[in-house]
């Protein structure tokens, strides 16, 4: 199997030997029932995305045997929205960072759509270095004794003409990763200000955004991507650059808080909000190995609510450690591999994916409470309210279940997706609102719903249909033998399941015969099939059809 993320023990918890009101007496363990309430019409931020990065181990990854495999669940089933990457542009004479075609092409065509990219620079190349290096720290070279901001400028600009020759247009550029922060490998001193024979962000910047402005087809500044927001760094960078050069303000989270007590993180966010909150907030990096991965949700829950985020990045998509979201296997070592295709989803992986595949851009947040301290709910929705996410943590020991109101979204359908110790991304079936959802101990639950806020529904109460076939969900995916598809039509029509290869050509075929107006569950046997990737085709005979990637492991 691809996904092999290690054993999963549920841990041991005393149960209360007292029957408590506001508990339910189930199995001989006592299960607390809490109630939550959303407010779709009570939005706060919108949403730019979820993603990581592809920097440092990308050649692995375009040479691995299995990259298709692995490009799938990076891009279409984590649903990342932002790649991340470095800037390597005058490292070295001729080709720079040949990866990041390859793997901006392959966002592209397992998302459908362009993925977008943040371009971050760990440092500019050796001949605008002090120590003439891009390793070990060093801060901008001086021209006429002057550090050369002029020249940092342009390079920046040639930086975008050059990627633009690749095929890679940023939507996001960070002049400088980690500013303050100095070691081995390559980074650049640039501190708030000129000061102390270093050069400063503030100057640095301001060449950059007018360098851009010069060219042309500027990308969104974002500032001051520090490495946390402890000690006040991140407000100190802020008091000196001109925040009207700036799309949005970026920051790593490697100070500010505890990754084994995530809500340690909670003053130094909510003073992020209440300070940049006139421009959205990007976190652009982090990843812990004191994080496991409840508390890497949990943080990332931390940062949606408290800081309101508008985007949220994990370190690595792909890295050879177990702290990242796929672990990924030198591909020149095979004969040493620890899995059978030299890769494999962590933990975190299906942590992430919780949030990730269910949440969108242009997607707003919008007020979500919940009556128990075990729980942390949030909520979001799409532009025009036909689609609604749920993602509750329950961080304790304890077993709860929930009540859920919706505030008056009128629901088509509902699925509900968990993590938890014995469950990866498990699809657990169509979501009931009128009855309690089972939320256990450590786990993440996702509801993911489809419908319309307010009074999309008819005068008799039916639930809105869709305007065009959907299929919700396959699980699993991968599988072997069989899955499960669920999917909505909307109207009564003759329904066939057509699997594809990825060249297109039909390898076979289900006949479902006519199905009424709705939603459709119904199992697919894939025996007889080679392990691979697919394409599953939803007919209905009209021009409009669906579909969706599927995977074959033997």
């Amino acid at each position: 199997m691809h996904v092999c993320p290690g054993t999963f023990i549920r841990r041991s918890s005393a149960r209360m030997a007292v029957f408590l009101a506001f508990c339910v007496l189930s199995g001989g363990d006592f299960v607390h029932s809490a109630t939550g309430s959303l407010a779709p019409a009570e939005t706060h931020q919108a949403i730019e995305g979820f993603g990581g990065s592809a920097y440092y181990y990308d050649n692995w990854l375009t040479a691995h045997p299995y990259k298709e495999d692995i490009y799938y669940y990076m891009f279409e089933d984590l649903g990342t929205d932002i790649l991340r990457f470095g800037n390597q542009y005058g490292y070295s004479a001729g080709a720079f960072n040949p990866q990041s075609t390859e793997i901006a092409a392959a966002a592209e065509e397992y998302l459908g759509r362009p993925v977008k990219i943040l371009l971050s620079s760990w440092s500019p190349p050796a001949y605008l270095k002090s120590n003439n290096s891009t390793k070990n720290g060093g801060t901008l070279v001086k021209k006429d004794g002057r550090f050369d901001y002029a020249g940092y400028g342009q390079y920046w600009a040639e930086s975008l003409d050059a990627y633009e020759e690749l095929g890679i247009v940023p939507e996001y550029v960070s002049i400088q990763n980690e500013p303050g922060y100095v070691n081995t490998w390559e980074t650049c001193e640039l501190l708030e200000t000129e000061k102390n024979g270093k050069a400063g962000y503030d100057s640095a910047l301001n060449a950059v955004y007018h360098a851009f402005q010069a060219r042309g087809n500027a990308p969104k500044l974002l500032a001051s991507e520090v490495l946390g927001i402890g000690y006040n760094l991140f407000q100190n960078y802020a008091r000196y650059f001109n925040h009207d050069q700036v799309y949005g303000y970026a920051h790593h989270l490697y100070h500010g808080g505890d990754p084994k007590k995530p809500d340690a993180f909670l003053p130094a966010m909510k003073a992020m909000a209440s300070g940049f909150g006139d421009k959205p907030r990007f976190q652009t990096e982090y990843s812990n190995g004191d994080a496991d991965w409840l508390n890497t949700a949990w943080i990332t829950h931390n940062s949606l609510v408290y800081e309101e985020v508008s985007a949220y990045l994990h370190w690595g998509l792909m890295w050879p450690g177990d702290n990242e979201l796929i672990r990924i296997e030198n591909p020149w070592n095979s004969s040493e591999w620890e899995t059978s295709d030299g890769f494999s989803l962590t933990e975190r992986y299906y942590a992430f994916r919780q949030f990730s595949k269910f949440i969108d851009p242009g997607w707003k947040r919008i007020t979500a409470d919940v009556d128990s301290d075990n729980l942390r709910l949030s909520a979001y929705i799409s532009a025009d309210g036909d689609s609604l996410t749920a993602v509750i943590l329950n961080v304790s020991q304890t077993d709860e279940t929930l009540s859920l109101g919706l505030g008056g979204y009128q629901m088509a359908y509902g699925s509900v997706i968990r993590t938890s110790e014995t469950e990866l991304g498990e699809d657990l079936g169509a979501f009931d609102p009128s009855s309690t959802l089972a939320v256990p101990a450590r786990s993440i639950t996702t509801i993911s719903l489809t419908g319309q806020a307010g009074s999309a529904v008819s005068s008799g109460g039916a639930a809105r249909l869709p305007d065009s076939p959907v299929i919700h969900s396959i699980f699993p995916n991968p599988f072997n033998p069989s899955t499960v598809v669920r999917f909505d039509i909307p109207g009564s029509a003759d329904v066939r399941l057509i699997v594809l290869d990825l060249r297109g050509r039909e390898i076979r075929e289900f006949m479902l015969g006519n199905l009424q107006a709705g939603p459709h569950s119904v199992r697919l046997d894939g025996s007889g099939l080679a392990s691979g990737v697919y394409v599953l085709w939803l007919d209905t005979g009209d021009r409009v059809t669906a579909c969706r990637k599927l995977s074959i492991i033997r």
